[in-house]
């Protein structure tokens, strides 16, 4: 997806880097060679983001109890979008610093 979107993540509280380590570092080596991935799950708005906060384990929901917000340019990285069109997979350009691109929502 080309140009500038609002996209929302499920992150820890306080936000970190660790809020967007993608799958593949956390899980390695199951998802080692899947490209999907190596991209962050971001999603269209923040119902869908709280919905899959509240679809996680407890153990995660304890971990990732907090949605954050970013206006994501090209600059920023790549915006790829699948069938679901509430999610993408959110592949940052390398120089991105991601955790200043994010800020915390406040609960709705």
């Amino acid at each position: 997806m080309k140009g500038e979107k609002i996209l929302f993540r499920c992150v820890e509280n306080p936000m970190t880097e660790n809020s967007f380590i993608p799958n593949a570092v956390l899980l390695k080596p199951k998802f080692n060679d899947n490209c999907l991935a190596w991209g962050l799950s971001l999603f269209s708005n923040y119902d869908s983001a709280k919905q899959m906060l509240n679809n996680l384990s407890k153990n995660k929901q304890m971990n990732y109890s907090n949605i954050a917000k970013s206006n994501l340019t090209d600059l920023d990285g790549i915006k790829h979008t699948s069938k679901n069109k509430n999610h993408f997979t959110f592949y940052p350009e390398k120089n991105t610093d991601i955790l200043s691109k994010f800020a915390l929502v406040n609960e709705k």
